[in-house]
């Protein structure tokens, strides 16, 4: 039983400057460039390092999150600070020139300063910045969820043949797949930026479920916390010959999306020229089915010393635990707030046990989790 946190889903709506390969890869060889990534759960990180400088620090790397749902790249005013010695206003566009992700170079960055704090809080470890998906707009770029990693190769993709090749035209620049539930078809954002959900929609009550929509906890955007409530669908959703079985559906107001939980099952290779996606499954005999929806059900928000508790909501193990609005959350399983996300968590754990700040004592509360939605 993998451990909700905070974080349901990111939406980054946020585009970037001009990228090439190293000149010696880019001029004579066709072969697959390799970026450089560190995986975060089925998110991707991308180091980007300035370029050594005389009174510069000498660690001059950022960490990016690359969001295919992201439409503009954004940097963190304080990791940039600390890097650069650069003080930038949030707001503010900034153009990050000669830095590179291993054999990739980057001459002209351009992102929008935004803190990024509350979601490095929410991940569990630190975001500097988040590439947007036209980033890496000359190349075809996989996402190899099966070799955890990125690629970037020269040419173009077959025609849309509904099988293997898809279009990923939509609403905008950004990748987009037509879904096909029971009752109706959605264009949904492919959005690598959603990796701890699956297929996030809006109207859930008008979807076919086997039971009314539960609302099972929050998720943060870039400037606000959203409730969400679930669902399972009563039959499959398809796209092409692929068969998501009764998929498990969350609810939003804004853009319906396609998270990590349907693409880490999968290889996406993107050809942004001609709006195309091709979709490999990585084990084609492994029906693709999802976990039922565990929450701890406490709506938090951030701040300097740890997660306050905004709400409690009815029926979750939070509420039946005792805790209470305005308590402070330090630690999760005894691992500081800011430093949860990436640990491997066992699916055998049925408790969470946080250890939370009321009216300047300590507690430890165990939470004894249960699923909401079946």
């Amino acid at each position: 039983m993998k451990i909700p946190m905070v974080v349901g889903y990111l939406i980054l709506i946020f585009a970037v400057g001009d990228l090439t390969t190293s000149s010696a890869r880019a001029d004579h060889s066709n072969e697959a460039i390799v970026v450089p990534t560190e995986m975060c759960e089925d998110y991707f990180f991308i180091p980007i390092t300035l370029a050594p400088r005389d009174g510069y620090p000498q660690n001059r790397t950022l960490w990016f999150l690359y969001d295919t749902g992201a439409s503009i790249s954004i940097v963190d005013p304080s990791s940039l600070k600390k890097v650069s010695g650069a003080e930038i206003k949030s707001g503010k566009w900034v153009n990050i020139r000669d830095a590179s992700a291993g054999p990739i170079k980057f001459n002209k960055l351009k992102a929008k300063a935004q803190n990024l704090d509350h979601l490095s809080m929410a991940m569990g470890r630190q975001i500097d910045g988040i590439l947007s998906f036209s980033s890496f707009r000359k190349f075809l770029l996989t996402l190899d969820y099966m070799k955890d990693e990125i690629r970037l190769e020269r040419g173009e993709l077959p025609n849309v043949d509904g099988i293997e090749i898809f279009s990923s035209k939509g609403k905008d620049s950004r990748p987009w797949l037509t879904m096909e539930f029971s009752n109706r078809k959605r264009s949904m954002l492919i959005d690598s930026g959603a990796a701890r959900s699956g297929l996030i929609v809006r109207d859930l009550d008008r979807f076919e479920t086997t039971m009314k929509p539960v609302t099972y906890g929050a998720s943060f955007r870039l400037k606000e916390i959203e409730i969400r409530s679930a669902a399972r669908a009563v039959g499959n959703v398809r796209f092409g010959p692929y068969v998501l079985n009764t998929p498990t559906l969350k609810s939003t107001s804004g853009t319906e999306l396609i998270g990590g939980e349907i693409l880490h099952h999968f290889s996406w290779t993107f050809d942004q020229k001609n709006d195309r996606v091709r979709i490999v499954q990585n084990n084609p005999e492994m029906p693709i089915t999802f976990e039922s929806v565990i929450a701890h059900g406490m709506v938090l928000s951030p701040n300097s010393a740890g997660f306050k508790v905004k709400t409690i909501l009815k029926g979750t193990p939070a509420a039946s635990a005792g805790i209470k609005p305005e308590d402070l959350i330090t630690h999760f399983n005894g691992v500081p707030y800011d430093r949860h996300g990436c640990e491997e968590k066992s699916k055998a754990n049925e408790i969470l046990t946080v250890t939370l700040q009321r009216n300047g004592v300590a507690l430890e509360v165990d939470l004894f989790l249960f699923p909401l939605v079946d």
